[in-house]
């Protein structure tokens, strides 16, 4: 499908991702709790966010892996309620680990490239190895869809 989207799209294809990427700095810690996380990205409206383990990114979380969890985070009408999973489970053990680091010259098409071949939704984008945002597969079918 994806392939089908970069055919039709013609020249987005050599788009480099640092015109759709979300810039964020934002990151969690491995150790931090799932309860922590899920506000904080709520709190910024992101989807996804960088685990980093001693300074270094060692994965990305998203807030759709979170709610898959259980019964999500919202309960009753309250988005606040804490349940205990989410208190006793750390960003290392819902992230998905290994994602490869993007630098924002990376092309539309070679991120979606990477990203089927690797089952990734999301990749940490850096900048002159610094990070400034993460790149979904959303953005870039919106930014395909917008194109056409």
């Amino acid at each position: 499908m994806f392939r089908y989207l970069l055919f039709i799209s013609g020249m987005r294809r050599n788009t480099p991702i640092a015109e759709i990427a979300r810039k964020s700095d934002i990151t969690v810690q491995s150790t931090d709790r799932i309860s922590v996380v899920y506000r904080l990205m709520k709190q910024h409206t992101l989807a996804h966010v960088p685990v980093v383990e001693q300074n270094k990114i060692v994965g990305i979380i998203s807030r759709k892996a979170i709610k898959r969890l259980g019964f999500g985070y919202e309960f009753d009408g309250r988005d606040d309620v804490e349940l205990g999973m989410f208190d006793m489970l750390q960003a290392n053990q819902v992230m998905d680990g290994g994602t490869p680091h993007i630098s924002l010259s990376a092309t539309v098409g070679e991120v979606v490239e990477l990203m089927v071949k690797n089952e990734f939704i999301a990749l940490p984008a850096f900048h002159q190895g610094k990070l400034v945002g993460v790149i979904d597969i959303y953005d870039i079918v919106l930014f395909l869809l917008k194109a056409g």
